[in-house]
């Protein structure tokens, strides 16, 4: 079995041949193309940019800028293209899911429903603005760099996020409507107790 690589550093070879960046543009290109699948901190990509440099993956070269601090500009070399080309014909290996907001619905039993709504509601929420982000990179961004030979590729890890996106507000509605009907039967058996109470005093 092949040794499974972190893909930190893969992940920066192929975004420079998109072309040269600084560190803070890897960052922000992450965020807003790759970051639904794959996440960089600042203090995982200049760490990985310094060993890249020291493997002969990428070259930088200092650009000066008027009135604002100096930029590193990174390029992908030779020998970087080649370490990607190897790293793409390794095949993926399975993530373990890990989702703590199913984990605490498994065990809802033990809380109220109206915890878990809560946590459904805050769900719905953030991912429905993810979403209409992805949308809108879709329409903007991608629509001006059609002249990329990369943006059928783009397209479709895109096209991934938002299928599974979409699949998590179908099924957070699902779940929200069997939480309320449990809501509503927990109200009234409260009542019911709180009333017997009243009775038996």
């Amino acid at each position: 079995m092949a040794k499974r690589s972190s893909s930190s550093m893969e992940v920066l070879l192929g975004l420079l041949t998109i072309a040269p960046m600084s560190g803070y543009d890897l960052g922000q290109t992450i965020r807003a193309s790759v970051g639904h699948m794959w996440n960089e901190s600042y203090g995982q990509i200049y760490p990985n940019l310094k060993k890249l440099a020291q493997d002969g993956c990428v070259v930088s070269k200092t650009e000066r800028q008027k009135g604002k601090p100096d930029r590193r500009i990174y390029s992908i070399t030779k020998k970087g293209r080649e370490r990607l080309a190897k790293w793409l014909t390794v095949p993926p290996q399975p993530e373990v899911p890990r989702n703590e907001l199913l984990l605490k619905l498994f065990f809802g039993a033990q809380t109220s429903a109206g915890t878990l709504i809560g946590y459904l509601e805050r769900m719905v929420k953030s991912e429905s603005a993810i979403l209409e982000e992805f949308k809108r990179t879709e329409q903007e961004i991608i629509a001006q760099q059609q002249h990329y030979p990369d943006v059928p590729y783009w397209k479709m890890a895109a096209r991934f996020g938002q299928l599974e996106l979409e699949a998590h507000l179908r099924l957070a509605a699902e779940t929200l409507s069997e939480l309320n009907k449990i809501a509503r039967k927990q109200r009234r058996d409260w009542e019911s107790l709180q009333e017997k109470k009243h009775a038996d005093e």
